[in-house]
């Protein structure tokens, strides 16, 4: 009886865990410190983002998004991604989100359509239109120089 629980937790552990989710997409990373335009996949489960870029076969992206921030191989805590990357002004899980295509800024400017979503936010420091659907993922920011596309492949 004992064997049989142990057989039953050990499937269905296994079977709640989602798997990833992987498919090819032209990939945009402008920031003031890099610039990355390549082809590459993206790669999603249920805590994790991961996008990779190469160019002529070579890699020359790979950003990992989890409980930290991985860039072509340095971890950071998303704050100091913030300070390296994006801005230090940006809120703490800005890149997650944007990856993920999930709202930013908690929904600040948010008009949903038939496909998606559209947020254009104004303040002081910021002057970002991000746009999200199941195809593109665009995000730009003109007054801290920043650009963000993500254009799936395979659909």
């Amino acid at each position: 009886m004992r064997f049989l629980f142990v057989l039953f937790v050990f499937f269905a552990g296994c079977a709640i865990k989602q798997p990833a989710v992987s498919y090819p997409a032209n990939i945009i990373f402008k920031t003031p410190t890099i610039k990355i335009a390549a082809s590459g996949f993206v790669k999603r489960s249920a805590r994790r983002m991961e996008v990779e870029g190469y160019m002529a076969g070579q890699p020359v992206l790979e950003l990992i998004a989890a409980k930290r921030v991985c860039i072509n191989g340095r971890c950071m805590r998303y704050e100091m991604f913030n300070e390296r990357i994006l801005g230090a002004r940006y809120p703490r899980l800005l890149i997650y989100h944007i990856l993920r295509g999930e709202p930013i800024f908690g929904g600040a400017g948010l008009q949903k359509d038939a496909k998606g979503f559209v947020q254009r936010i104004e303040e002081d420091n910021f002057a970002i239109i991000y746009r999200s659907n199941p195809e593109n993922i665009y995000f730009k920011d003109s007054k801290n120089h920043i650009l963000i596309k993500m254009r799936r492949l395979d659909g």
